[in-house]
């Protein structure tokens, strides 16, 4: 297991709550990147507690899709309802 992805715009870390999916999508389209020195895996596997509109999760997918992964799964204990 490894943590290799970090945030880097402040704007991803503002509160999400009541943005749209769009809205939600865009601010955080580039907002994450493979953190400096980590190794980069063939598959990864990103865990959520939450998804809503699946912004967060199309943000760590792109970043790692960026630099090479090759297979992106991920699992989440909750979705909210009705997004």
């Amino acid at each position: 297991m490894s943590d290799c992805l970090e945030r880097v715009s402040a704007v991803a870390r503002a509160s999400q709550v009541g943005r749209t999916r769009a809205d939600r999508l865009a601010a955080l389209a580039g907002s994450v990147r493979l953190r400096a020195g980590a190794p980069v895996p063939l598959r990864a596997l990103l865990v959520d507690d939450v998804v809503t509109t699946g912004a967060t999760l199309a943000a760590c997918a792109s970043a790692l899709r960026s630099v090479g992964v090759r297979e992106v799964r991920a699992v989440a204990y909750a979705r909210t309802p009705g997004r």
